[in-house]
């Protein structure tokens, strides 16, 4: 018996979601709360690894449970032993041969912008704040080159931990509502640090400060952690 869970956390006092020896990380958080539960150790499966300060509006992870809860009462049950910014939000079963991580299409990831001169204080745990006026319809515009399948090198750290830094990307928006801006990208896989890498750039695409034609060539800056969400995960 397979079970997936949907996890929903805001990630501001956890050290990403990958269990860690001398760090608070939502894995063991959520493994915690399991274990009291089953009365047992659990491994949690997660569907990818969220750094330092990133939050997950649906992050998926598989468990075996030792025995059947139905949905409702799990759900239940393990919300009421979760802290307050990690929650399970959906609660299926699935096939024996399921995997959270290997079975993933396509993963969406959101990075939120708070552009005004002054920061939202409601804002300033989950949007990265730029007091510039940005240039939304050049970012849009210059983000459509990254569409498609490229080599990602730039956009991730100096030394990979992967074979192949070869991603496609199949989607990517950026679109303003208010002083919200969100840059929205939809991959087969992503690379560390590669999304806010992405931000990064076309935050300074949109102030002016660097041309479009530049975005693979200056992939220099590194958008703040708290502004990147995990919005999806499509099996």
């Amino acid at each position: 018996m397979r079970v997936l869970f949907t996890i929903q956390y805001l990630g501001t006092r956890y050290a990403g979601w990958q269990s860690q020896a001398n760090a608070l990380s939502v894995q063991q958080v959520v493994e915690e709360a399991l274990e009291k539960l089953f009365r047992e150790p659990l491994r949690v499966h997660g569907a990818g690894r969220t750094d330092s300060g990133v939050h997950a509006l649906a992050q998926r992870a598989h468990i075996d449970p030792p025995f059947d809860i139905p949905p409702r009462g799990l759900i239940l049950g393990i919300n009421q032993l979760l802290p307050s910014d990690v929650r399970v939000t959906r609660v299926e079963a699935v096939a024996d041969d399921f995997h959270a991580r290997f079975s993933a299409k396509a993963k969406t990831y959101e990075y939120r912008i708070w552009n005004a001169e002054v920061a939202d204080v409601f804002a300033s745990e989950t949007h990265a704040h730029v007091a510039h006026a940005l240039d939304v319809a050049r970012m849009h515009d210059a983000a459509q080159a990254l569409k498609g399948t490229h080599d990602f090198r730039a956009f991730t750290v100096a030394e990979p931990e992967v074979e192949s830094t070869t991603r496609t990307i199949e989607s990517i928006e950026v679109a303003r509502e208010g002083n919200a801006v969100r840059i929205t990208v939809t991959a087969d896989g992503f690379l560390r640090y590669m999304v806010r890498r992405i931000a990064g750039s076309l935050i300074e695409i949109g102030r002016g400060r660097i041309e479009p034609e530049a975005l693979f060539d200056e992939a220099r800056w590194t958008a703040p952690a708290k502004g990147l969400v995990l919005k999806e995960i499509r099996y």
